[in-house]
């Protein structure tokens, strides 16, 4: 069962809360909190980076425009976004993301837009994040997925590593 400590000190680093009228000992363990966030649930990868800072993710994709994800709203990222979470002809927006420190994942929850089609319709979105080690290389797995008519999804994977060549598995289901 997961305290209401533990939730409260989750949700003042995921909102970005200030924390100058918080007591001490909570100071120093949303302190631990966060720096555990940025050494296990970040990373610089052959083709993408990967930040927590302030609040935001931070990613980073040569040759392409920052994609930042803020808690508290709708994070519209376009096409950016699309690339970013393996559906390169749709538009995503993130809504709210969840970080499962012991399980080294967070899960981004969303729309995702289609560009080919006039229709307007909108698409349930979700994507997570975890980390691992292979071999004693880092590696990040996205899992990323639409969820479309009738419940039928379109799921796409690929696994980032810190090596000089990117083990690159894309994955359609």
């Amino acid at each position: 069962m997961v305290s209401l400590r533990n939730i409260s000190s989750v949700a003042v680093i995921k909102y970005g809360i200030a924390r100058d009228e918080l007591p001490r000992d909570l100071i120093e363990e949303l302190r631990i909190i966060e720096g555990l966030i940025k050494s296990d649930l970040t990373g610089e990868f052959f083709t993408l980076n990967f930040v927590w800072d302030d609040g935001e993710w931070r990613f980073r994709i040569p040759n392409q425009q920052p994609v930042t994800i803020r808690a508290g709203g709708r994070n519209f990222l376009g096409l950016a976004g699309g690339k970013l979470f393996l559906f390169d002809v749709r538009k995503i927006s993130i809504d709210d993301f969840k970080v499962y420190l012991k399980e080294r994942r967070i899960t981004f929850y969303g729309m995702c837009f289609s560009v080919k089609s006039s229709d307007g319709r909108v698409r349930v979105f979700k994507s997570t994040i975890s980390f691992t080690k292979v071999h004693y290389i880092d590696a990040m797995k996205m899992s990323s997925e639409v969820v479309g008519d009738h419940g039928k999804s379109k799921v796409r994977e690929r696994i980032f590593s810190t090596a000089n060549s990117e083990m690159c598995f894309t994955f359609s289901l």
